[in-house]
């Protein structure tokens, strides 16, 4: 099991029903929404999951926007490895020039396959790989 270490955690409205450890970007100001593109500028990291129902009540989203989150991988991903953003949120390993943005690094937990966790070091402001 991956675990996280916070530097700052920022809580934002919901704009949409939000995924447990997947990357969200900003919908209007103090909301995000779940990522949909593989260049889509990251806010941070989902720390609880928000249903639909939640939103409705006023729960919103505790994103994790420096530091060390657990992410949902999308595939393999060694310790060490730089990850890569996936149109649905998870991480993958970066591999090759893919037009992905590079949102981290796993430097705990390593995933054997997709839907495991890492702890992956953030940097949201990567690059395209």
């Amino acid at each position: 099991m991956a675990h996280g270490n916070f530097v700052l955690d920022k809580g934002y409205n919901a704009a949409a029903a939000i995924t447990k450890y997947r990357a969200v970007k900003y919908s209007a100001a103090e909301t995000v929404t779940p990522v949909t593109g593989i260049a889509d500028v990251v806010a941070g990291w989902a720390q609880f999951a928000v249903s639909a129902a939640e939103i409705l009540k006023g729960k919103g989203c505790s994103t994790r926007v420096m530091g060390v989150t657990e992410a949902e991988a999308a595939g393999a991903i060694a310790i060490g490895a730089r990850c890569q953003l996936e149109a649905d949120g998870r991480v993958s390993a970066v591999v090759a020039a893919s037009g992905k943005r590079i949102v981290g690094t796993c430097v705990g937990h390593a995933a054997g396959a997709a839907g495991e966790r890492i702890a992956m070091r953030l940097d949201l402001e990567g690059a395209l790989a």
